[in-house]
């Protein structure tokens, strides 16, 4: 894990991208990305998997274009899901690129997206999925994301986390495998296992929207989006509205929710400490870390407010 000091600047953006194919390399891929990341002065975090590949990072506009024309070359591949924003507050502290099982965990050996998905659709095709009432459209997101905001018309998965997608995904689904099914994510990285999965039980109509919320968000207009809410995303900003630019969300210390302002006026909410999600559940050690960890901020702040200030008095 490497941190690096880094405020944004007018040209950078943040990027989040993943690709589903098979990497036999995966511990020498991570020392590459690493190597390409740091002299880029790119920082976010990186997955590395047997099956693929999965990113968010933050940079200079020209360093992420290079990144991905890197793994494009590196990986002998022509295409890359991403999707982009400028971002006028930092989306991450340090890089961290690491090496694990999956690149999206779902806990099942025979799903295979870079073998089989279900048909990627633009946001026009979306908004028709989302209107005809013999779809199943459901969002496969979380349920704390889902809080924040959803698809009209869309079902929820009720899941903590996607390893559980698969079990509480029975509950939804009908004996009828010609039954048209619509999934979306926030990226588009989760419907392409979801819709493996669902083709490996025999469904035989499904559909996912292609780069997920983000890329919907970007590509529709206000006057035709059938978005509700804000779009939880998994970087410092927290949130995002419909144009893309934070929202006003803060994250719990305690239990990493997401915390509208609605949540922080209430009276569990103790900054850096805990909110209503989770003040029953936090025990006295945990309780004690959180406010160390919280004053331990303060006093680096402070620091680094003072130094600022004599910079300014030297210039």
């Amino acid at each position: 894990m490497i941190t690096l000091a880094h405020s944004m600047k007018e040209n950078d953006i943040t990027t989040s991208f993943y690709r589903f194919i098979q990497i036999v390399d995966t511990n020498q891929l991570k020392i590459d990305l690493t190597n390409f990341c740091q002299g880029n002065a790119i920082i976010g975090t990186i997955v590395i998997a047997e099956e693929g590949v999965n990113g968010s990072v933050s940079g200079e506009n020209a360093a992420i274009k290079a990144l991905l024309s890197y793994i494009k070359k590196r990986l002998n591949i022509e295409e890359i899901i991403i999707n982009s924003a400028a971002s006028a507050i930092p989306t991450f502290k340090r890089l961290k690129v690491k090496v694990r099982k999956e690149i999206v965990s779902i806990g099942l050996t025979n799903v295979k997206p870079e073998l089989n998905t279900g048909i990627h659709v633009s946001g026009d095709e979306w908004n028709d999925l989302l209107n005809n009432p013999d779809v199943l459209v459901i969002d496969t997101r979380n349920n704390y994301e889902i809080d924040v905001g959803t698809f009209k018309t869309a079902v929820r998965a009720n899941t903590k986390n996607f390893r559980e997608f698969p079990g509480q995904i029975q509950e939804l689904l009908e004996d009828d495998r010609e039954k048209p099914i619509a999934m979306f994510c926030t990226g588009g990285i989760r419907c392409e296992k979801a819709s493996a999965h669902l083709l490996e039980l025999g469904h035989k109509r499904v559909f996912q929207l292609k780069g997920g919320i983000l890329s919907y968000l970007q590509d529709s207009t206000k006057k035709y989006s059938m978005w509700e809410g804000d779009c939880f995303v998994f970087d410092d900003r927290v949130a995002v509205d419909a144009n893309l630019e934070p929202a006003d969300y803060e994250k719990c210390h305690g239990c990493r929710r997401p915390l509208s302002p609605h949540d922080r006026r209430l009276k569990e909410y103790e900054y850096g400490i805990s909110c209503h999600n989770c003040i029953d559940s936090l025990d006295d050690s945990r309780r004690a870390a959180l406010m160390e960890r919280n004053h331990q901020t303060q006093l680096s702040e402070v620091r680094a407010a003072k130094a600022l200030n004599q910079t300014r008095k030297l210039l």
